[in-house]
């Protein structure tokens, strides 16, 4: 493969696990009508929210399905998470769309100053030292947020793995477009004020009593 023709983004995970059921394949062969597509189309005049790795994707169907004046952008690799989220929608939704694959791929093609949020919930802390570079934030991620987010737009983390709480704080809080809020306490554990939903499986599952690190930004 020439450099010209190698993709700009290498994707790490999984794109499918445990074999679904026959109800939840059909939602996932059938989900054209929430499929993003590129180059990804936003009024920049409405609430536009994103959410980047959205595992199961309860927080993104409890929201989609209570703020309809809120367009909800989910990005997710891992099929059986997209098919979890649609077996989770009591009824249809006009107000969300799924991009099936690396998010940057889909922020690389949204229009300047276009969200408001966007979420990145208990992403994958790569532990080891030559795999950090894979961890979603980074200089050149904080960038493209930075251009995606309107001025006063938040950018809101978390994790359950304290190294990767530190260096989410370290990364966003060294970028010039980024102020960090306080919004969420001085000890990095109180969530968000509007947070909507107790638990996500995800926290349920693995945590084990661990403690949540929460980290919200401003875009400047």
């Amino acid at each position: 493969m020439t450099e010209e023709n190698q993709p700009k983004f290498k994707f790490h995970g999984r794109r499918k696990g445990k074999p679904m059921t026959a109800h939840r394949q059909g939602l996932l062969d059938n989900d054209d009508a929430y499929q993003a597509t590129l180059p990804m189309q936003l009024n920049v005049n409405e609430q536009n929210w994103l959410e980047i790795g959205f595992g199961n994707g309860e927080f993104l169907s409890h929201m989609c399905q209570n703020h309809d004046d809120i367009n909800f952008i989910g990005c997710e690799p891992f099929l059986n998470g997209s098919a979890a989220l649609y077996a989770s929608l009591e009824k249809p939704v006009e107000n969300l769309k799924i991009w099936k694959d690396d998010a940057r791929l889909l922020m690389d093609t949204m229009p300047d100053a276009s969200l408001d949020r966007a979420y990145l919930l208990n992403p994958d802390p790569w532990p080891k030292s030559r795999h950090r570079k894979r961890r979603f934030v980074q200089p050149e991620s904080l960038d493209e947020l930075a251009r995606l987010l309107k001025p006063g737009g938040l950018f809101i983390m978390s994790t359950d793995v304290e190294p990767l709480a530190h260096w989410m704080f370290k990364h966003s809080n060294a970028h010039d477009q980024f102020e960090w809020t306080g919004l969420s306490g001085d000890d990095w554990t109180t969530q968000p004020s509007d947070w909507p939903i107790e638990q996500t499986r995800y926290m349920k599952k693995g945590l084990a009593g661990n403690i949540i690190y929460w980290l919200i930004f401003k875009r400047k």
